[in-house]
């Protein structure tokens, strides 16, 4: 009994690093009518616990659509049941997938050593999804993309010390292994213009000179093998924050 209860005592906090994405598309001709009542339901279910951020999608071929975002989640949450399930479950049954034309959903864990200054608050992003090749050692894409933001995280330059990436990858996602890249816009989408930052000073090393100064000429070879179609499908679009539709 007590190498058990020494093994309860040092078990570790459960990690939230997990966020459950539930993506809609209102029918035709009920975006109002889905946007109302959503407002409610959050107002009535998700005020205070399992807190909801959504997001209006607004290009690409997901324009239309928005995202329903629980963050912050443990794999220890999945066990526990709402105190009031059944008439959560009843309203949206009643007032919300009646409105929807599609909807799908997934679960993304955060993964901070692929993310570069991921703490930036921003209310515009732009998205990138990647869906990689079957058979992909995946901790050696890992490692490329940790020794890119390692590398990013010291470079020098007006566009690079501004950019942040939050990095995503799909659970339980079969054998299409996705992941997720979000560019968090803290000055909004008019930083997407072309000449918005100012040029890097003339002698700025580029990202191969610091990656081979760091790691070496054979690794940056081994490097380009890795990435070459590592990603055999991209889709990218632009979304926005809707603090109106989100738990205040």
């Amino acid at each position: 009994m007590a190498m058990a209860m020494t093994a309860y005592s040092q078990s570790p906090a459960p990690v939230k690093d997990l966020a459950t994405v539930n993506t809609v598309k209102p029918k035709p001709g009920q975006k109002m009518a889905f946007e109302a009542a959503y407002k409610l339901h959050i107002a009535k279910f998700h005020k205070a616990d399992e807190k909801i951020s959504t997001y209006e999608i607004l290009s690409g071929e997901y324009a239309g659509y928005y995202h329903l975002v629980n963050a912050e989640r443990s794999f220890e949450d999945f066990d526990k049941e709402r105190p009031d399930a059944a008439a959560h479950s009843l309203d949206l049954d009643k007032t919300f997938f009646p409105l929807l034309e599609d909807t799908k959903n997934g679960t993304y864990r955060f993964m901070d050593s692929l993310s570069l200054r991921p703490e930036v608050e921003a209310e515009k992003f732009v998205v990138n999804i990647g869906h990689l090749k079957q058979g992909l050692v995946i901790a050696d894409y890992r490692r490329e993309l940790a020794r890119g933001i390692k590398i990013n995280k010291n470079a020098k330059g007006p566009f690079i010390e501004s950019l942040s990436l939050s990095y995503f990858e799909q659970l339980w996602d079969g054998s299409d292994q996705v992941t997720v890249s979000i560019r968090n816009l803290k000055d909004g989408f008019k930083s997407l213009q072309a000449g918005y930052f100012s040029p890097n000073p003339a002698g700025t090393p580029s990202f191969r000179d610091d990656y081979v100064k760091a790691y070496g000429h054979t690794a940056w070879d081994d490097r380009i093998k890795v990435l070459d179609g590592a990603v055999v499908k991209n889709e990218q679009y632009i979304m926005k924050l809707r603090k109106d539709l989100s738990s205040q």
